[in-house]
Parts: structure tokens; C-alpha cells; sequence
């Protein structure tokens, strides 16, 4: 039927309103030695912080009255988005019926975009009977899918912002039936499986259900509560002639309670961003173990195995409260100073597995199965907290220690098992990096915080022919070092040696081989291996050397 429609010069008005509101683009984190600048740059105090929203809505003939009500109030609800994210903002929207139309990706202050098709273009037509594709245009919004091979008409753009409060709000009156037009096992399985995946991804899904034809009721509702239950957020029904939505979508956007789940960087770590305690890399709440069966901290994961990562979530931290609801997510380097970060590909670092995880107060221990171990047997560990109600509260860069020290719900776990035999030498490595925007000089630091091993037996760090020159081009220095072969140096200092000014170029990565020779049988060592830029740790490695009987 026809829609009354504001004039043209009122709808610009308005969009120009919101649009002018002030709003923050997401920057590349900046270099390593300027983490205080970082900390001080932390989001404005606002209601609800950042936040992504994208608004799914069927735009079927029996969806006439619900879309004149969203049209009515479209201003109030954007405005509400702008408010509450002190207009650190992006909004996404996608209309369908067997098909989806995406009006706009994820983009920053794009206010009156949004408000403008609504007002202006959005209206209610066709649909060929029910069920609709609103499951598929719920993963093409949480994916960020690509047009290619589906009955979309332009990609879905991003990115979703790791420190962004993330909604997406269905509005619909039909059963989700993917691209076909028929509701199958399958399509309720798919479904299952959005709202899995938009729990995985810290995203929370609201939906709004307009009952125009009540004998659908008791088959759509449960699917649409589900969506809600699954990712914390909200379930609402409206009216049969679509009175109340626009009420329903403010009331699912005003939900901005803060849970606050962490894992600690060390043993003193109460979930205070940034954490102002030093090293990053050796969180005591991530361990590997052979079966879920709690383990001593020295177990190596043998290769081919499987084994299990243990990681322990505490709750509440100093900055929400509640049971947390979200997933935990894995993953592995080689042993490494600095490390680089990518949330779309890992960057240097590979994925594991994931658990999702209720977590009450007090602390809960999440056990992922981590299963045909690669070699060569000796690994780095990233835990990330991902969680619709606990964002990141600082964006994540590339800079993995960065990261982790700004964020309460990232821990890194750098401790690697050495054992040694009085006439056999443990082998193992060090990978030195540069995840920081430009060319630095790091230096490579060898300490010894508890029982050293140089003295009872001997260091030697093969750097490689390559790195080897590096460190000569960059000035050959070095303090408690000496050269013991083509590429190779020895440990000199028990408790304090290094090799400085190493030059390294962003994105480079040279691993370095090193070996312990010797040792008292039945000795427990510990050296770490740090990766340093002026007095910024960007890395480092707990080698915990074990000398066994022959």
C-alpha cells in the first residue's frame, strides 16, 4: 500500500543532523614506544562505548505495518546509536526476502545513509509467500559475506571493530528458509548454526518478531528467542500490525550491560587496563595438558598428539559484573619475542579451536582440545576472550604484546620446556620480529630471574647466517656475549647478557636456534629470552630447562 513519506528537504535535515555528530574512525595501533600515548587515548566515557550495528530487516508485503512504524521513529532510533556511542559509531543495513539487498556495509557516521533509505526508499512488497532468507541475511551480516555464487546484490563490508559493542537486529514476521522458499530441518539448523557463529564473533543478535500470522507463532518464536539467548541479547515480539518495533529495536540497542571476564599477564594481575606490571608474555592461566585432567606447568605437548590447553577466566574484573557469556579462542607461534597480530587472518599466529564458555563469579577453567600437535614441539600461546557483552576495550593493532597488555581479555603464554641431558643438549628456538610500523633497532636480552643455567652448563645462540649479519651491519655490539662460531654466540652473563641494535624491518621475522649444553642431573633452570625496544618489552620467551639422568 502507499506510505506517507516525509518531504525531501525534512529528511535531509535530519540526516544531516545525525550525520554531523561527532564520530571516531578506528586507527593501526601506534608503535610499541608509545603504549602510554595508547593508554590515554582509551574511548570516551559514553553509555555504551563504540558500537557496530546492522539492522536486518524483511521487507515482504505482510511487513507493511512494521516498516511504517521503523519509518516514524528510524531518526530516534539512530539517534539513540549516536548517543549512546558518543558518536563512535557504524551501521550496516540489509533488507530481504528470498534474496538479499545489502543498502550499505559497515561504515563510519553513516547516519544518514541509513536514515535516508528508510525514510525514503524502504517499503514492503512482494515476497512470493513464506518462508524468508533471514538467516542467510543474518550470516551474510555477521561474516561479512561476499556477494559471489548468492542471491545477494553487492558485498557486505566491514570490518566488525574487536572494541566495538556489536549488535545485529532482525526484524521479520516469516520462518528462516535460506535461498529456496521452503523451511526445512536444514533450515533450522541453519539458524542454530548464525546464532553460533554470531556468539563466536561477540556478536549480539536481537530479534523482533511481528506475529501477522499467529499460527506461525509457536514455530518461529523459539527460533527467534534463540537467536537471542545464544549471543545475551534480546527477544521482542510486537504487535500484528507491526505496532511497537521501532520501540522493540531501541529497547534491544539500549542494552549496554558490562560483564567483565580477564585473564591474568602475571600472577599480580587483577584486570586493570593497561596492565602497568611489566612483562605481558608469561600469563599464568594458560597451560597445556594431556587430557583434561589438571597437569603440571612443565608438560611439553608431544607432536602428532593430542593434547589439551587449559586457561583459567576469572570474573568479575574491575570493570563490569555478571556472569559472562562468550568464546574462547586459541592459537600458536613458534617461540617469539615480537609477534605480529591480524583479527581477520592471525597474522603470525595460527589458529587452534575455540570453546564457547558460561562463567560465572569466581574462576572458571576452559579446556580446548588442541589436536595433531605440529612440530617441532616448542610453542607460543594466545588466548582471546571474545564476548558481546566484554569487547576489547582498546582496538587491537598489530602489536601483540600491545595488545594484550591493554586488553584484560587477552592473555600470552610464552613458556617453553627445555630438557636437557648432562651429555645430550636440549634444543629448542627463538623467533625475533617486528610487529611495530617501522624499522627498529631491538635489542635481544638473556636473564636469568630464577636459578640460572649459565655456570651449571652453557648457552649458545645460533643466530643464523642472515640475522648474524644483521647484528654486525647494526654495530656488532654486545654486553656478557662472545663469538663462538660463523653465525653463533655464546651466553656469557648468568643473569644479564644481550646483543643490541639489531635492525629489523616491520614484518620480518628471523629465528635463531639455541641450545643448552650440560647441567647438574636432576636441575631445574630458568633463562628468558627477551626482545626489547629501548625499555619496551615487545616479547619474550620463559625457557624452563630440566637436566635429566642419563
Amino acid at each position: 500500500m502507499a506510505v506517507p513519506r516525509r518531504t525531501t528537504a525534512a529528511v535531509a535535515l535530519a540526516a544531516a543532523a545525525l550525520a554531523a555528530a561527532p564520530h571516531a574512525v578506528a586507527h593501526a595501533a601506534p608503535p610499541a614506544e608509545r603504549v602510554e600515548q595508547v593508554a590515554a587515548a582509551a574511548p570516551a566515557a559514553s553509555r555504551c562505548g563504540p558500537m557496530d550495528v546492522v539492522f536486518a530487516l524483511d521487507d515482504t508485503g505482510s511487513m507493511g505495518g512494521a516498516l511504517n512504524n521503523i519509518k516514524t521513529s528510524i531518526n530516534a532510533v539512530v539517534g539513540d546509536v549516536v548517543s549512546a556511542s558518543g558518536g563512535d559509531y557504524r551501521l550496516g543495513l540489509v533488507t530481504f526476502k528470498d534474496s538479499i539487498n545489502v543498502v550499505t556495509g559497515l561504515a563510519a557516521g553513516n547516519a544518514g545513509t541509513v536514515t535516508g533509505y528508510v525514510t525514503n526508499v524502504l517499503a514492503a512488497s512482494g515476497g512470493g509467500g513464506e518462508p524468508e532468507a533471514s538467516d542467510e541475511a543474518l550470516r551474510t551480516a555477521v561474516s561479512l559475506r561476499p556477494a559471489a555464487g548468492i542471491p545477494q546484490n553487492a558485498d557486505f563490508t566491514g570490518p566488525w571493530r574487536s572494541n566495538a559493542r556489536k549488535f545485529v537486529v532482525l526484524v521479520t514476521d516469516a520462518r528462516p528458509g535460506g535461498f529456496d522458499d521452503a523451511f526445512t530441518a536444514a533450515d533450522q539448523a541453519s539458524a542454530t548454526a548464525v546464532a553460533n557463529s554470531a556468539l563466536a564473533a561477540g556478536v549480539k543478535l536481537s530479534a523482533v518478531y511481528v506475529p501477522t500470522s499467529p499460527s506461525m507463532t509457536p514455530t518461529i518464536a523459539p527460533i527467534m528467542q534463540n537467536y537471542a539467548t545464544t549471543t545475551s541479547g534480546v527477544y521482542v515480539q510486537a504487535q500484528a500490525d507491526g505496532s511497537g518495533t521501532a520501540d522493540a529495536i531501541r529497547k534491544a540497542l539500549s542494552d549496554c550491560r558490562r560483564t567483565d571476564v580477564f585473564m591474568r599477564d602475571q600472577t599480580t594481575d587483577n584486570g586493570v587496563e593497561v596492565n602497568p606490571n611489566g612483562s605481558v608474555w608469561a600469563s599464568p592461566d594458560i597451560k597445556v595438558c594431556p587430557t583434561t585432567a589438571d597437569c603440571a606447568t612443565t608438560y611439553q605437548p608431544p607432536v602428532g598428539s593430542t593434547s589439551w590447553i587449559h586457561v583459567r577466566l576469572n570474573n568479575p574484573g574491575p570493570y563490569g559484573s555478571g556472569t559472562g557469556a562468550g568464546t574462547l579462542k586459541l592459537y600458536w607461534v613458534n617461540p617469539s619475542g615480537s609477534t605480529v597480530w591480524n583479527e581477520a587472518t592471525g597474522g603470525d599466529w595460527t589458529f587452534i579451536g575455540q570453546q564457547a564458555a558460561t562463567v560465572p563469579a569466581g574462576t572458571t577453567v576452559v579446556k580446548v582440545p588442541w589436536t595433531n600437535v605440529p612440530g617441532p614441539g616448542h610453542f607460543c600461546l594466545l588466548a582471546r576472550w571474545v564476548s558481546a557483552n566484554d569487547p576489547m576495550t582498546h582496538v587491537e593493532g598489530a602489536n601483540t604484546a600491545q595488545n594484550a597488555k591493554n586488553n584484560n581479555n587477552i592473555a600470552w603464554r610464552n613458556v617453553d620446556t627445555v630438557r636437557v641431558r648432562p651429555t645430550v643438549p636440549g634444543r629448542t628456538s627463538f623467533t625475533l620480529g617486528n610487529a611495530v610500523e617501522k624499522e627498529i633497532r631491538t635489542d635481544l636480552l638473556f636473564t636469568s630471574p630464577g636459578k640460572p643455567f649459565v655456570g651449571a652448563g652453557k648457552v649458545v645462540v645460533d643466530l643464523g647466517r642472515e640475522l648474524f649479519e644483521r647484528w654486525q651491519a647494526s654495530g656488532g655490539q654486545a654486553r656478557g656475549i662472545e663469538r663462538v662460531g660463523e653465525s653463533a654466540v655464546q651466553v656469557l652473563d648468568p643473569k644479564q647478557a644481550a646483543l643490541i641494535g639489531i635492525a629489523v624491518r616491520p614484518g620480518e621475522r628471523f629465528t635463531a636456534g639455541l641450545e643448552f649444553h650440560g647441567g647438574e642431573p636432576g636441575g631445574e633452570y630458568l633463562l628468558h629470552v627477551v626482545q626489547r625496544l629501548g625499555d619496551e618489552e615487545l616479547g619474550g620467551v620463559a625457557y624452563q630447562v630440566l637436566v635429566e639422568k642419563e
